[in-house]
């Protein structure tokens, strides 16, 4: 889908409405309140009414464009450029392509993000699982009797001891991708991200030499990779995870620049869903649109709900598909 085939199909908003109503009910309308398939057109709006619990209704209830102002043909145009932007688009470039104020953008990218959320994956085969720390390059400290001269002595701490964000992502060798904030890098708390993500039995596992890793080994075959030795031979490297951070990084240094603790499960979330979605046959535009008929929206008022941390990684996450009741 690009934006000259999005213009000739979803001009107004009555085409978007009318595609969103397929996507969600195909050719028998239910209540999205209560399940029941007993439902009225209202003339002249995009309502419906229930005759079974006397309550009004549309299809964008429960979804990203739930109480939102902007109109759905803009809309459609930032999922579709959000999709294009395979290493991320800012808000402000957002605001610029469709006319809208930046806060506006910001919201309906966090929106789309929202439908991007997969926590649900289960991988197996050959797969890798390392860290990378998310963050800005802190500053340099020195005494103020020190001259500017010998600012080169006062070294940042890189890697495993900084400050910065610690995130773990586990992928399949050409397959997906899974990414999780971990605050404390223990053995515990990687070992309990192994069991719920990857099927240990059908799996083998790659991972360096951190010793939080060594306690796998009781629960999957792992194979450790020494990098003071080199970055392994043939399969038996971490250079898929290691090319997905990459991907990552370059997308946060080149295009959002900063991004906020709170919200980089969001961003995380969004660079997931495009990796794993980089061999889909389909339209991924369709995809997306899937996912936000099927999907409770995460945001109200242009803060999370709940915790953000909580809406993209428990399994709990606000999604709310009622069972239509069949007269």
């Amino acid at each position: 889908m690009n934006l000259t085939t999005l213009h000739r199909k979803f001009n107004t908003q009555d085409k978007c409405i009318a595609y969103l109503e397929k996507l969600r009910w195909g050719k028998q309308v239910y209540c999205v309140l209560c399940g029941a398939d007993n439902v009225t057109d209202r003339e002249g709006t995009i309502k419906w009414h229930c005759n079974s619990c006397n309550r009004d209704f549309s299809v964008l209830k429960d979804t990203i464009f739930e109480d939102s102002r902007l109109p759905l043909p803009k809309f459609f145009q930032v999922i579709v450029l959000m999709i294009q932007a395979k290493q991320g688009i800012s808000a402000s470039q957002i605001s610029r392509n469709i006319g809208s104020s930046y806060k506006t953008a910001w919201y309906a990218c966090h929106r789309v993000r929202c439908a991007m959320i997969n926590n649900e994956l289960r991988l197996e085969g050959m797969v890798e699982m390392d860290e990378t720390y998310v963050g800005g390059k802190p500053r340099k400290k020195y005494d103020k009797d020190e001259s500017i001269a010998n600012l080169s002595k006062f070294t940042n701490k890189r890697g495993r001891g900084t400050k910065k964000t610690p995130v773990v992502g586990i992928v399949e060798k050409k397959g997906r991708v899974y990414v999780k904030i971990v605050e404390k890098l223990t053995s515990r708390n990687l070992l309990a991200m192994l069991k719920k993500i990857v099927n240990t039995n059908e799996s083998i596992m790659f991972t360096d030499e951190f010793k939080s890793y060594k306690s796998f080994d009781d629960v999957v075959s792992r194979i450790e990779i020494k990098h003071s030795e080199g970055y392994g031979h043939g399969v038996e490297t971490i250079n898929t995870i290691e090319g997905f951070w990459s991907i990552v990084k370059a997308g946060i240094k080149g295009n959002y620049k900063v991004l906020s603790k709170k919200y980089l499960p969001f961003y995380l979330a969004e660079f997931s869903y495009k990796y794993n979605q980089r061999h889909l046959q389909k339209d991924a535009f369709t995809e997306i649109l899937t996912n936000t008929v099927n999907q409770e929206k995460c945001l109200l008022n242009y803060k999370p709900k709940c915790e953000v941390k909580d809406i993209v990684y428990k399994s709990s996450k606000c999604k709310k598909i009622p069972t239509p009741i069949l007269s």
